[in-house]
C-alpha cells in the first residue's frame, strides 16, 4: 500500500493544483459574456484578454523550469499554487478592461510552474510505461475544473455576483496547500525533490539551456506542443463565447449542461491515454508502438472538428465536440511523456521551454480566433484549423517518437 501510495499519491495531489489552475484561469473564460455586457469590450478585446495570459505564461516557464531542477520542487511548486490563487482572488477587485488585463497577466506568470513541476515529479516516481498514466491523471485536473468550472462559477456569480466568484476560488488554494505541506513532508519523498544528477545545478543557466537546444530531439518535441496547445486553448477559451454567439444560448442553464458533457469528454480523454499505452504493453507492444498507436487513433477522431464546422444542429455539434475534447486529452498527455523524455536530467527546464514555446502559440491562436471571428461572424476556421493542425501533430509526433535508442529512465 506504501508503494502504491507513493507512485500515485502526489499524482492525485497535483490533479487537485491542475484543477485548481484551471478553475482559476476559467473563471474569466466562463464569466465572459457577464464581462463582456458590463465592461463593454468586444470579441477581439476579449481575444486580448485571453491571450495576454498565455503570453505571461509563455515567458514565465522559460526560466520557472530551470529554478524548479535547481532547487527544492516541493517549496516552489506549493508556492506558485498559494501565488496563483490570491492572484485569482484579487481579481474580484477589478474595476475595468485594463484591471482583468493586469491580473490576467500576473496569473500567467503564477500559473506557469504547474507542468514543469509536475513532470519532473512524474518522471522521478513512475516507469516509462507508466508515466502517461501519470501525466493523465495530474493533466486531468485541467479537465475536471473545466468540467466544475461552469455549474460552480455560475451559480457563485448568480448567488452573490461575479466578483465572489474569483475571491470564492482563489481561497481554495490555501487549503491545497496545508494538504501538500503535510504529505510532501513525508520521508518517502525526500528524493524526489532533489536536482539529477547532472542537471543545472551543476551547470550554468546557459550550458543548461544549450544542451536541450542542440537535441534534435527537442525540435521534434517542440513540433508536436505548438500544434497541440492551441487545440486545447481553443477549446478551453472559446467554447462558452461560440455557444452563446452561434448557438443563442445563454451562459446558465443548457450551456454549463454542455460544457459539463465536453470536459468530461476530455477528461476520459487523459486517462484514457495513460490506461491504453499501459494495455498495449501489457499485450506485448513495446512503449514507443503502443503510444504510436494510441496517438494516431486520437488523431482520427480530431478531424469530427471539422465536421462540427459545418452543422448547425445544436445535438450533433456538442456530439462531435465531445469526441474532439476526449481526442484532444489524449494527445495532450502524450505530448507530456514525449517533452518528460527529452532531457531527464533536466526535465523541468526542458518542460518549461517545450511548455511556453506551446503556450505563445495558444497565446498567438487565441488572439487570432478573435479577429477571424469578429471579421467572418463565423467559427467554421477555427473549428477545421483544430483538425488541420492535429494532423501536423501526428506527423511530429510520429518523427519524436522515432528517437534514438537513450534510455527512458533516469
Amino acid at each position: 500500500m506504501r508503494s502504491f501510495f507513493r507512485k500515485w499519491g502526489l499524482c492525485l495531489l497535483m490533479l487537485l493544483a491542475t484543477t485548481l489552475n484551471y478553475l482559476d484561469r476559467q473563471t474569466v473564460s466562463i464569466l465572459a459574456p457577464i464581462l463582456q455586457d458590463e465592461m463593454k469590450f468586444d470579441n477581439e478585446a476579449l481575444g486580448w484578454l485571453f491571450s495576454v495570459f498565455y503570453y505571461a505564461y509563455t515567458f514565465a516557464q522559460f526560466g520557472v523550469g530551470l529554478l524548479l531542477d535547481r532547487f527544492s520542487v516541493r517549496w516552489l511548486y506549493g508556492g506558485a499554487v498559494l501565488a496563483w490563487s490570491a492572484t485569482c482572488a484579487l481579481t474580484g477587485l477589478s474595476n475595468g478592461f485594463a484591471a482583468l488585463l493586469g491580473f490576467r497577466l500576473l496569473l500567467g506568470i503564477t500559473e506557469s510552474a504547474n507542468w514543469p513541476g509536475a513532470m519532473r515529479i512524474v518522471s522521478r516516481v513512475l516507469p516509462p510505461a507508466e508515466r502517461a498514466m501519470g501525466n493523465g491523471i495530474f493533466t486531468s485536473g485541467t479537465s475536471v475544473g473545466a468540467l466544475i468550472a461552469p455549474g460552480l462559477i455560475l451559480a457563485i456569480a448568480a448567488s452573490a455576483g461575479w466578483r465572489m466568484a474569483f475571491a470564492a476560488l482563489g481561497s481554495l488554494g490555501i487549503v491545497w496547500f496545508l494538504a501538500w505541506y503535510r504529505v510532501t513532508a513525508a520521508p518517502r519523498y525526500a528524493e524526489v525533490w532533489q536536482p539529477e544528477a547532472g542537471g543545472p545545478a551543476r551547470r550554468s543557466a546557459l550550458e543548461t539551456y544549450s544542451v536541450i537546444l542542440k537535441d534534435p530531439q527537442f525540435w521534434r518535441v517542440f513540433a508536436v506542443t505548438i500544434m497541440v496547445n492551441p487545440c486545447l486553448y481553443f477549446y478551453l477559451n472559446w467554447l462558452p463565447t461560440y455557444f452563446r454567439q452561434v448557438h443563442q444560448l445563454e451562459p446558465r442553464g443548457t450551456m454549463a449542461q454542455i460544457l459539463t458533457a465536453l470536459y468530461l469528454g476530455l477528461d476520459l480523454g487523459y486517462l484514457a491515454c495513460g490506461a491504453a499505452v499501459i494495455l498495449l504493453t501489457r499485450r506485448g507492444f513495446g512503449v514507443e508502438a503502443a503510444r504510436r498507436i494510441v496517438f494516431l487513433s486520437a488523431t482520427a477522431l480530431l478531424f469530427a472538428s471539422a465536421a462540427a464546422a459545418f452543422r448547425s444542429e445544436l445535438g450533433a455539434v456538442v456530439a462531435l465536440l465531445i469526441v474532439c475534447n476526449f481526442a484532444i486529452g489524449v494527445w495532450i498527455a502524450m505530448y507530456l511523456t514525449m517533452a518528460q523524455e527529452v532531457n531527464l536530467a533536466n526535465v523541468s527546464t526542458t518542460a518549461g521551454l517545450l511548455g511556453g514555446s506551446g503556450s505563445l502559440a495558444g497565446a498567438v491562436a487565441m488572439w487570432a480566433v478573435g479577429r477571424v471571428t469578429k471579421q467572418t461572424g463565423s467559427f467554421a476556421i477555427p473549428l477545421a484549423a483544430v483538425s488541420i493542425f492535429g494532423a501536423l501533430a501526428a506527423a511530429a509526433g510520429w518523427a519524436a517518437s522515432n528517437r534514438d535508442k537513450r534510455p527512458l529512465s533516469p
